[in-house]
């Protein structure tokens, strides 16, 4: 085959694929593996290259999305210190609870969205964080360092979007209430066609970080399906399908109404006492709509237990099973479904 040959034919593969993510997601693909990446040895794979014949749709959707997730990660390292905790952010450590032992001298933030296993163990080889420390000073008395993250890894996301929720309907608003470095709302964004992903993030410094991935992604740039949601929801009135807002989430009571589904991961714990944290639950109780669904990590069971809210867990919100729990990918989501919750506002 000769070079217009092969043009026509890469032209009547993109035909082939009607829906403009398809099309977003093999460009990524082509773009990844055969410009940017280390293509494939041909000789040694014959052609055609293709997965194997009972191979799930769903690995390649996981594939690709976890690709761009990736490349998501790679430049945040480049804007957040090591721990990705900012001068500008007031760090709580949890004087109840489970998390209640993270003592400051023994306890390390390493982002999970940042750093998976693998690079932690590099960091570690060569220096950069410790695995244990010291009890007694020049001894060998030593005890596992505790690595707290504050931001969701790229398996327990793809875990949420694509076994844990169910099927996410174009007008469907998502809040993701600290969303941070952003973490959540990428997900939202690669794995779901949700047209409205709204992010509330106290610290501004965080807001600028996430709008600077948004803008280099066009994560913003969507213009379907708004209709219903410039009707309910008057203060987002542009049609950006992901959006930042800055601020305590309690001044943003109009978001959380209209949300259908709100995204909770470590919000509160490490960022503030838990007289405030009781105060933000009782709001988010107040305000959050009947119906609606909420991605809780760890379980409201955890962040309740040891706080005086006002009210009843049972009476407000019933956990429910995953959508799809038996989904399968290229690893284990078992090691990072324990502490995921997924609830239902009664």
């Amino acid at each position: 085959m000769d070079l217009k040959g092969a043009q026509e034919a890469f032209l009547a593969v993109l035909q082939q694929l009607p829906q403009p993510e398809t099309r977003k997601a093999f460009l990524a693909w082509v773009d990844d593996t055969w410009i940017r990446g280390d293509p494939p040895n041909l000789m040694v794979c014959p052609p055609p290259c293709l997965p194997p014949p009972m191979a799930p749709a769903c690995t390649s959707e996981y594939t690709s999305g976890d690709t761009k997730l990736r490349k998501i990660a790679d430049d945040l390292r480049e804007l957040m210190p090591l721990n990705a905790i900012l001068p500008t952010e007031q760090i709580t450590f949890p004087s109840v609870g489970e998390n209640a032992d993270c003592d400051p001298s023994h306890t390390l933030h390493v982002d999970a969205f940042l750093y998976d296993e693998d690079m932690v163990d590099e960091l570690c080889d060569t220096g950069e964080l410790a695995r244990n420390y010291c009890v007694d000073c020049s001894s060998h008395n030593t005890q596992p360092i505790t690595y707290v993250s504050h931001s969701a890894s790229r398996e327990r996301l793809a875990y949420v979007f694509r076994a844990l929720l169910p099927p996410i309907p174009e007008d469907t608003i998502l809040l993701d209430i600290g969303s941070r470095l952003g973490a959540v709302l990428y997900g939202a964004y690669i794995y779901t066609k949700c047209q409205r992903i709204v992010g509330v993030e106290i610290n501004q410094e965080l807001c600028q970080v996430q709008q600077t991935i948004i803008n280099k992604y066009q994560f913003q740039y969507h213009r379907l399906g708004l209709r219903r949601i410039t009707q309910v929801l008057e203060i987002i009135v542009d049609a950006d399908r992901l959006q930042v807002l800055h601020g305590d989430i309690q001044d943003h009571s109009e978001v959380v109404r209209v949300a259908d589904i709100i995204c909770l991961n470590n919000v509160f714990e490490f960022f503030m006492p838990p007289s405030v944290q009781a105060r933000i639950w009782a709001f988010l109780r107040a305000n959050v709509k009947k119906g609606a669904l909420m991605v809780t990590i760890p379980s409201l069971e955890d962040s309740l237990q040891y706080l005086d809210c006002g009210f009843r867990l049972q009476e407000w919100a019933r956990e429910i099973p995953p959508h799809n729990p038996n989904i399968t990918a290229p690893f284990d989501f078992q090691s990072e479904t324990s502490e995921v919750k997924l609830y239902q506002v009664i």
